[in-house]
């Protein structure tokens, strides 16, 4: 293990700050400050700086193994006109300031660009097939969609899964593929019963789905760690037992940069890891003692080159082995794991909500140009796409760890690469320089007709 910064609390107090070594009272001043007066205490603490993020490697140097029917493709598709909340209102995903239609649309975009289909029916059909290696769903087979709850679901202006995000994947699946609703679970195991805002805006066209209850608690020693630290072996039940897995992570920034970070007298949460989308979504499915492991999220204590816990988690049998598409719901986007909605300037969105949906086979891919359109947007913490090289090579990750989450070692996980610049926001696919990741871009207007359409060139 890294030797970490210490970030202390204040000296003479018992409570706990998460993860971070208590600091040593100054043992030479101590003596002539009881001398003074026995009910003075120490007060001072250091506070620990997270760094911010700048590129290990050039841009378009994939790293990593492309996955996929399209090996490396990431579909984006936005609507600036989709979401149009007034920023003071509530709420966020009020239905007056969200156009279902257009929103449906554009998600349908990257669904059936991921599986270059035509229609959403076929698109389905055709991932089914492809997670299967031969055969499609059939009515019995369970499906988990885990959604990013992390702040309770409900009526509040921090952002969560939007429930106009989940009505369109919804549709997709049972309206016009035909899954069954009584097959499909929406969860966020750590967050069970917490569903209320989605379920609300679903409920009367979707009855029969499962909206975050009776997940059936967690399975013990569901899944094993190949680096040091980590004790929480549980997994939740439901996706233990669950045949497909999709999941909906958010864009967001997870953790706010700064020189302060859990400094006793600030009294913000900054957040833990770096960033909130696939990787990070796999937090919420283990048991209830993972608060122990959050210490190991903070990238900015570790060597780029270091163990990831994450990479074991999603690497898993029970999540990898199980997944048929990794989505990012972006059509709000927060710095912060808990932050209120935030307008982008980057082009195109210059100035509106970003208003897309990104969608991939490749969980390293699709989580890699989030990061670049994250760290385009705002800075990030030091080595925050750790997790995604050590995902990238897991077979032969640059920290050395042999990643056998299920005792078998792990292959690749996907590509990893930067893009060649935030204004034409081009892989190595596009360039036709390198077998790296492929962005295909579909603007408003754009429709499933075209959506398996010609990527960035």
């Amino acid at each position: 293990m890294p030797t970490k910064k210490s970030l202390l609390p204040v000296c003479g107090k018992t409570g706990r700050v998460t993860g971070l070594r208590r600091q040593r009272c100054c043992a030479g001043g101590l003596a002539v400050i009881i001398a003074l007066t026995a009910s003075i205490w120490c007060s001072t603490a250091r506070a620990e700086d997270t760094g911010t993020f700048t590129p290990s490697r050039g841009p378009n140097q994939p790293v990593g193994t492309a996955r996929g029917i399209f090996p490396g493709r990431v579909a984006w598709s936005y609507d600036l006109s989709a979401c149009n909340w007034d920023g003071t209102s509530k709420y966020w995903f009020s239905p007056q300031f969200n156009d279902q239609t257009k929103i449906t649309k554009i998600l349908n975009n990257v669904i059936c660009s991921v599986a270059g289909q035509t229609s959403i029916s076929n698109s389905w059909d055709v991932l089914f097939r492809y997670k299967n290696g031969g055969p499609s769903y059939v009515k019995g087979e369970k499906i988990a969609i885990k959604l990013n709850l992390n702040n309770g679901g409900k009526n509040s202006n921090e952002i969560d899964a939007s429930p106009q995000s989940v009505y369109a994947l919804l549709d997709g699946l049972v309206n016009k593929f035909g899954a069954d609703q009584a097959d499909i679970t929406l969860c966020d195991p750590d967050r069970e019963n917490q569903c209320s805002v989605i379920s609300n805006y679903c409920h009367t066209m979707f009855p029969n789905v499962d909206y975050d209850h009776n997940l059936g608690g967690f399975t013990p020693n569901a899944l094993t760690y190949s680096g040091p630290g980590p004790t929480e072996t549980s997994m939740a039940t439901v996706i233990v037992n669950t045949k497909y897995l999709i999941t909906m992570a958010v864009l967001k920034r997870h953790c706010t940069p700064s020189t302060t970070y859990h400094d006793p007298t600030d009294k913000t949460d900054y957040g833990n890891a770096s960033v909130t989308m696939i990787f990070k979504s796999c937090w919420g499915i283990i048991g209830n003692t993972r608060a122990t492991q959050h210490t190991m999220l903070h990238d900015w204590a570790y060597p780029l080159a270091s163990y990831d816990q994450l990479v074991d988690m999603y690497g898993s049998k029970n999540v990898d082995g199980k997944t048929v598409l990794n989505i990012i719901d972006g059509l709000y986007s927060g710095d912060r794991w808990n932050s209120e909605p935030h307008k982008w300037q980057l082009a195109p969105f210059n100035g509106h909500w970003p208003s897309s949906f990104f969608a991939s086979q490749d969980p390293v891919a699709v989580e890699s140009v989030g990061f670049d359109f994250l760290r385009s947007e705002m800075p990030l913490i030091k080595n925050a796409d750790r997790h995604l090289y050590e995902a990238a090579m897991a077979d032969n990750p640059p920290s050395g760890t042999i990643y056998k989450p299920d005792g078998v070692r792990l292959k690749s996980l996907g590509v990893h690469e930067y893009w060649n610049n935030a204004t034409d926001k081009k892989y190595s696919r596009n360039l036709g320089t390198g077998n790296g990741i492929e962005l295909v871009a579909m603007p408003e207007g754009a429709s499933a007709a075209n959506a398996a359409g010609t990527a960035l060139r």
